[in-house]
């Protein structure tokens, strides 16, 4: 109704009958003229659509909220002696409310004295959907501040959000994190893998190089869960020793077997903690260690083939080490130092061969745990460094969860959604 009284608004009666209000000479030039008539109508008509659609839609949201706060007190305005009330009002606030075609300022919210009042309207009609939040608390972790996060969301059409909202987020988030970092490690994981990767870290000083050591559980079903992180200065003894540790306050029941690089101080702090635990020497880091004392790069494709074939092609613990006769017998003459290395503790890179054969091809190098370091690698990347010790901490949280697009995990129970309402 309204948009035919819109329409016959825009023509004024005159003594001749009705003309329109702007007058169009075709004798001139009759397309231009009508092309920029027609835009004038149209934008005129979907601002005045606009309006009226923001009206209607706040109208229809007020009453809803008028007749849900009616329903949940049990009582009417200034109705009195009803056995159904449940509740006194307490007043109102002012609200302001994103939908899916902007900002509708100025809703009234009526207020319980005791009860606490749910509004299904905020969560049918609000426009901060979870993937927003998510990105507002990624960007708010690895950016200088809530600046950065309000600027990308105003990019995408938010309106702009408080700085203590960004910081109740998080704050939450942080509450989940320490959650996380206690919480007890129920399934029992066979093989654990331990190894680092390095980050750079702003103390509010100066900017620093730091490794986070990472330990990876893997079951005989193939299934990895990433256990536990911290982050040290290098991977000494003591530092492994403090992942270790915290694994061991998690719960961690001893695992069969530990896959970890050629490291002196993961070795010590294994001998120290797990002495009783055996280990496997990542084959293909030994294999790698051939690149580094090469007298002929030309050798190189086939020492690290045949090399590799040892691994690849051996059915047993016998059969490696025959093969690896075969190796010092082909290379030793060429390439003495590469041959001397590849065989210094050579045994240590078969224990592989002591676990079911079917879990030969997981276990046998550390690519498990190197696969989730790249992935790490890849989500930090894309920011210079982390400021302080908490964002770094967030980050990788962040990660565990989002790996298999689960996205951010819930707070305390809430999903993002719940946490908006808690805080608008």
């Amino acid at each position: 109704m309204w948009i035919r009284q819109w329409v016959h608004s825009l023509w004024l009666p005159t003594t001749k009958g009705d003309v329109p209000m702007i007058e169009l000479n075709f004798k001139a030039n009759s397309t231009t003229e009508w092309r920029e008539c027609t835009q004038m109508m149209r934008t005129m008509f979907w601002d005045e659509f606009e309006k009226r659609r923001q009206v209607d839609v706040r109208q229809m949201i007020q009453e809803q909220i008028n007749e849900e706060f009616k329903m949940q007190i049990g009582a009417s305005w200034h109705e009195k002696g009803s056995s159904l009330r449940q509740d006194d009002r307490n007043g109102f606030r002012q609200r302001s409310f994103e939908v899916m075609n902007g900002c509708i300022p100025s809703f009234t919210i009526p207020r319980a004295r005791k009860i606490k009042i749910h509004y299904s309207a905020f969560g049918l009609w609000e426009r901060v959907q979870p993937k927003v939040l998510d990105a507002m608390l990624k960007t708010y972790l690895y950016s200088r501040g809530s600046g950065s996060a309000q600027e990308i969301i105003e990019a995408f059409g938010q309106s702009r959000f408080s700085r203590s909202f960004l910081q109740k987020l998080v704050r939450r988030f942080e509450g989940s994190l320490k959650e996380y970092r206690i919480k007890k490690i129920d399934k029992f994981w066979p093989y654990i893998f331990i190894d680092g990767m390095e980050i750079t870290f702003y103390d509010g000083l100066e900017l620093k190089k730091r490794v986070v050591l990472i330990a990876l559980g893997m079951n005989h079903d193939k299934q990895k869960e990433i256990l536990g992180w911290v982050t040290v200065r290098s991977e000494h003894e003591t530092a492994i020793r403090s992942l270790l540790l915290h694994l061991k306050e998690k719960g961690l029941k001893t695992p069969d077997l530990f896959i970890t690089d050629d490291s002196k101080g993961i070795t010590a702090a294994l001998k120290l903690e797990y002495p009783h635990v055996k280990r496997q020497l990542c084959a293909f880091h030994k294999i790698k260690n051939i690149n580094d004392h090469l007298n002929d790069l030309s050798h190189r494709k086939g020492m690290t083939r045949q090399a590799g074939d040892i691994y690849r092609l051996s059915s047993s613990r016998h059969e490696a080490i025959e093969r690896l006769g075969a190796f010092i017998k082909d290379w030793r003459s060429l390439e003495p130092e590469a041959v001397r290395l590849f065989k210094q503790g050579f045994e240590r890179t078969l224990t592989y061969f002591d676990f079911p054969k079917d879990d030969w091809k997981s276990i046998y190098t550390s690519n498990a745990i190197e696969q989730q370091i790249g992935k790490l690698r890849d989500w930090v990347r894309r920011f210079s460094y982390f400021r302080g010790q908490t964002n770094l901490d967030l980050a990788l949280y962040s990660y565990v969860h989002m790996k298999s697009g689960e996205g951010l995990p819930s707070i305390h129970g809430q999903d993002h959604r719940s946490v908006l309402h808690t805080f608008c």
